[in-house]
């Protein structure tokens, strides 16, 4: 049973006020959008598919699995419906989100999307639609309950799902935050999608350097901002790079523990000659620069291909024009 626009907006409107009116405001901006994360090459898949698709839907492109094994197979239950969260940030992202040593992933190396995208969606667009079922909890959680209708939405505890901070011991409020909303599949983008997040504008350069032909098309919707904080940020990235002719300059996001990471740069002119080949497997991300780098070599005007790996994942590759300056 779809829940009416009435009741929808209702919903919006109290939720926006309430995380509005004290710390953490940015909140506010939450309850009316959806999310759903994906690493990179997925969220690829799902452009030029054009549809968010259930996990057992047989016309999904599965490029990277991320899913921590020991808790995808606990319940099958959700896993023939697209899946979305109320609010960005939740358990489920904290443990997979960023590029990681071996030893950071708690569920395995290959548990964890060391560049991840979040789509973010119409929440009234998506709630008002038939067949969309509502949890209260993490879907994989054998005590979720789930529903489709105002009774059972309305006891969603949403002070829970939208909860920052610390729990004080109710551990409740973690599973709460994992709270799904579970559209029937395929959910076509073109209807419901409002932007396209990015940590950063290197990694949004990525996305769309790798969309190819499409990237005109998706650009638009393409952000670079922390109005939602929709990312944790507690591992390296990429979070600015360009080239001058004395070289490439560059700057990382901190690990939260401030350890060193493993770095390598290269860059290829139109030639396709190899121009920049930097290696550092012990590289401190801090400096009183602020934490930028450079790389000296000298460089010649041209448009270059520019790779970055952090941890030895794909961390950057787009193309930086490098013009002949007269200053």
């Amino acid at each position: 049973m779809a829940l009416s626009e009435a009741f929808v907006d209702r919903h919006i409107r109290h939720w926006t006020e309430q995380l509005g009116s004290g710390v953490r405001s940015y909140r506010k901006h939450w309850p009316s959008w959806l999310f759903h994360h994906a690493p990179i090459e997925t969220a690829l898949a799902i452009i030029k598919d054009g549809h968010l698709r259930a996990r057992d839907d047989p016309q999904r492109q599965q490029i990277q699995d991320v899913a921590a094994g020991g808790v995808i197979d606990n319940r099958q239950e959700a896993h023939g419906r697209v899946r979305l969260y109320f609010r960005p940030r939740n358990p489920t992202q904290f443990h997979i989100e960023g590029i990681r040593k071996d030893a950071d992933c708690q569920y395995g190396p290959e548990a964890h999307a060391p560049v991840l995208v979040m789509f973010v969606l119409d929440a009234k667009r998506v709630l008002t639609q038939p067949d969309v079922l509502f949890s209260d909890q993490n879907m994989q959680k054998y005590a979720a309950q789930t529903g489709d209708d105002e009774e059972f939405f309305a006891n969603i505890p949403f002070a829970s799902v939208f909860h920052e901070g610390g729990i004080a011991g109710d551990y409740s409020i973690i599973d709460s935050r994992c709270a799904e909303v579970l559209p029937a599949s395929p959910l076509p983008l073109a209807h419901v999608l409002s932007g396209i997040w990015f940590r950063s504008e290197p990694e949004r350069d990525t996305f769309l350097y790798k969309l190819g032909a499409k990237a005109d098309q998706w650009q638009p919707l393409c952000s670079v901002s922390e109005e939602l904080k929709v990312f944790d940020k507690r591992f390296p990235f990429v979070a600015d790079i360009d080239l001058s002719r004395d070289g490439v300059s560059f700057r990382l996001n901190h690990r939260h523990d401030l350890q060193s990471v493993s770095i390598a740069i290269q860059a290829y002119n139109s030639e396709n000659q190899k121009c920049i080949d930097f290696r550092n497997d012990d590289f401190k991300t801090y400096n009183k620069s602020g934490g930028r780098w450079i790389h000296r070599v000298a460089l010649e005007p041209s448009n270059y291909l520019v790779r970055v790996q952090l941890e030895n994942h794909p961390a950057y590759e787009a193309m930086i024009r490098l013009d002949d300056s007269l200053f």
